[in-house]
């Protein structure tokens, strides 16, 4: 990692917009201040310094230190840089408020329009959101980035990032801004309200500055400046089931057990089982099971542990439903607006829901309460705690709305414990990171590709599968150093389900790669048999080390990533009109071999259907231009040159029963030193499909009418295999090339 003095940002002069109020009950507005790093700022209220230290790693982190000479109360910070490049040639990271709101790279012709006020009065999908608080400009240029952001030359093939990521999100929520009309960059902190003491200095803003070819190093770095609370460092990748996107409220025990013995049927080997919204007689009243568990939910945890899974449950802790018991007979727990004195409405959910107080002591020995039954006397090992932003919504007691959200977020980590998993939703996501072991990253998919009403009012938040897949694509970087990344469900059912075959491929892909925690809703006991090929194809989950994500033409995306020494390549075609795509070329490789839907269904619509997929092709030559229709993914593994050509060395060339070819491949091995005696070939035993691999035996390239005319003695499993010939598509017009491989086919 290396860096050229200030990455595209010249700190040596920032020009400073301060507000506050210093006691005397008026506010003090201070503007366009220069702050050099030897001229700081100071009257008789304040001082203001900055600083520029280097780091061993060739980063850099720029300080801005705040300290009061009386009482103050901060209202407003804003510090102003120009950059030294041309924002036009740049495209810029920008990472939505919390986890539903979108996160995605935007250039010199795009904007971030604000919620429209009809929606926001009708609707209040403002609420789950910053459009309250943090000016949404709209005016095309002008981006801006929650926490962290990232710039990069938009025709740029080297991959080379420029990061800046704030430190100090536990004093206020952090906003970086680029204006690409003007080429000016700044740092926006979100301080309403923040008292701070007399003669106490505060690091206002600390913001990391690095650059990079390797976004995951760049990430791993960030990364150290957080204090780990997870339950185990190194993230566990998981698959689990949970009842909100099948059954939403309706959810009820005779649900739940249906859906687990249909998933113990048909051995699927998942991890985490979660209960999710609709057990409680209302949000808030979570130790009030309803009639739809006569028995509570202590037994259906003890059915759960013994099919060999986590039981898991959803809880939205700082949420109080207007008609809920504990609004009642509680109102004092409840946070109240200091100019009314009336409760604060934190969003439309449910009718409508207030937010807990979890500065009040009683309050807060009702949320340990509720933990302490759940995790430790009903035994869920798992909670998945949502709407956590509610904690929040307005500046209070000496305290900005970061620093109260970084304080609910240690709360939930407090009482869950170092001994039970936490899946964060709804939150913004630095409060998260390394507390929470996993953690939604998009908004919630839908049964449906994109909700068009909703995306043209500006809701950065509508549900959506569309949506959620661009944040998925966008947030990757977070997963295993930040938390394990949840990406939400996927939905492969036929019933009660718009999405079409390619969007469910899509979406199954998208999450196993990208996601640490991949969970589904349907019931499998109701799937048919294409169904059930494409859940089966998700096992085992694949633990991806990604190297790259990029937009490589708008809402079309290319993923690099390596699984078990292998390199695979990814494109996901998100827009709503077919495109070409060329495939990767290296030196490397000698050819791709592909996999799409078509591989995992069996169902052909039309005799044209049935042709395409007899005839689509297996393998590829690198460098070469494909199509993919809306919504398609297809996926390429890379198939490195041949070093030896012996009759008796084998090529695993690709397979067709996992959504990533090999990963149900336990071992392709010799069973001797010379593999005299063949190889040995064994499935992983969480994979029940059917397996096609295909694997070269010695030379397996040939062109066309030199292919052998008898096969190499070559015994896989201890049977001389069948042999096929495969064209190989694209090329540069040469001679047509032709693989020469064996064909083994297990049984279901």
């Amino acid at each position: 990692m290396t860096i050229e003095s200030a990455p595209l940002v010249d700190t040596t002069v920032a020009h400073i917009d301060i507000a506050y109020r210093n006691g005397r009950e008026y506010r003090v507005e201070l503007k366009d201040i220069a702050l050099r790093p030897d001229q700081p700022f100071l009257n008789d209220d304040i001082h203001v310094s900055t600083t520029t230290t280097d780091n061993n790693d060739d980063s850099k982190i720029l300080s801005i230190q705040v300290k009061a000479l009386k009482p103050l109360e901060l209202l407003h910070f804003e510090s102003k840089y120009k950059t030294t490049v041309d924002l036009k040639e740049m495209r810029m990271l920008a990472n939505g408020f919390q986890s539903w709101s979108q996160a995605r790279e935007l250039g010199a012709e795009d904007r971030i329009a604000p919620i429209r006020s009809t929606v926001a009065y009708l609707t209040q999908y403002n609420l789950q959101g910053d459009y309250d608080f943090f000016q949404h400009s709209g005016e095309t240029g002008h981006i801006h980035s929650s926490t962290y952001t990232h710039l990069r030359k938009k025709d740029d093939d080297d991959e080379t990032l420029y990061f800046y990521g704030s430190l100090t999100e536990n004093l206020g929520y952090t906003y970086l801004k680029a204006d690409f009309t003007s080429n000016g960059f700044s740092i926006y902190k979100d301080i309403v309200g923040k008292h701070v003491d007399s003669n106490q200095s505060i690091d206002l803003v600390r913001l990391l500055m690095s650059k990079g070819r390797d976004a995951g190093t760049l990430w791993d770095a960030y990364a150290s400046y957080f204090t780990d609370r997870r339950v185990k460092q190194q993230t566990q990748h998981v698959i689990g089931w949970t009842s909100w996107y099948n059954y939403y409220g309706d959810v009820s025990e005779d649900i739940v057990l249906r859906n687990l013995q249909a998933l113990q049927e048909h051995k699927y080997r998942l991890q985490i089982f979660q209960i999710d919204d609709g057990f409680q007689n209302a949000v808030g009243d979570w130790l009030l099971v309803n009639d739809k568990f006569p028995n509570g939910l202590k037994p259906i945890v003890a059915k759960v542990k013994e099919a060999g899974y986590t039981p898991g449950l959803w809880l939205a802790p700082y949420a109080v439903a207007f008609n809920s018991k504990l609004a009642a007979e509680h109102p004092e727990w409840l946070i109240k607006d200091p100019a009314t004195e009336k409760p604060v409405v934190a969003g439309p959910n449910w009718g409508g829901f207030y937010a807990l107080d979890m500065y009040n002591e009683e309050a807060r020995a009702h949320l340990k309460r509720v933990f302490d039954t759940v995790l430790r006397e009903w035994g869920f090992g798992m909670v998945k705690l949502d709407f956590l932003f509610a904690a929040a919504m307005i500046p209070r007691l000496g305290k900005s709305r970061g620093e109260i959200m970084w304080d609910a977020m240690q709360l939930v980590r407090d009482l869950t414990g170092n001994d039970r998993l936490l899946l964060g939703c709804g939150v913004p996501l630095a409060c998260a990171w390394r507390n929470a072991d996993y953690c939604r990253v998009g908004s919630d998919v839908a049964p449906w590709w994109e909700d068009s009403k909703l995306k043209y009012l500006h809701v950065r938040e509508r549900v959506s599968t569309a949506n959620s897949l661009t944040s998925t694509l966008n947030r990757w970087t977070m997963s295993d150093r930040m938390f394990g990344n949840d990406p939400d469900v996927i939905i492969l059912r036929d019933n009660k389900n718009k999405l079409n075959p390619e969007e469910r491929y899509t979406l199954s892909v998208l999450n196993n790669i990208l996601g640490a925690l991949v969970f589904s809703s349907d019931n499998v006991g109701d799937y048919g048999k294409d169904e059930h090929l494409l859940y089966r194809a998700t096992f085992p989950k694949v633990v991806a080390k990604v190297k790259c994500v990029r937009e490589i033409q708008p809402t079309v995306y290319r993923i690099q990533f390596e699984y078990e020494g292998r390199a695979y390549t990814v494109f996901a075609n998100l827009s709503d009109d077919d495109v070409s795509v060329t495939l990767p070329s290296c030196s490397k490789d000698q050819l791709l071999f592909a996999t799409d839907n078509e591989m995992h269904m069996t169902k052909r619509t039309s005799l044209i259907g049935f042709f395409r997929h007899k005839t689509t092709p297996l393998f590829y030559h690198p460098g070469s231009r494909i199509n993919l229709k809306e919504h398609e993914t297809k996926t390429f593994m890379h198939l490195p040159k041949q070093e030896n050509t012996e009759e008796n060395q084998v090529t695993f060339l690709g397979s067709n029963s996992h959504i990533v070819p090999g990963a149900e491949i336990t071992s392709l091995s010799p069973c001797n030193k010379d593999c005299k005696e063949g190889v040995e070939l064994t499935f992983h035993k969480d994979n029940t499909r059917k397996h096609t691999v295909y694997v070269g035996c010695g030379q397996y390239l040939f062109t066309r009418g030199n292919t052998p005319s008898t096969p190499p003695a070559c015994k896989i499993n201890g049977a001389t295999p069948k042999f096929e010939t495969f064209k190989v598509a694209g090329g540069n017009g040469g001679p047509q090339q032709l693989v020469y491989a064996a064909v083994l086919t297990s049984s279901d």
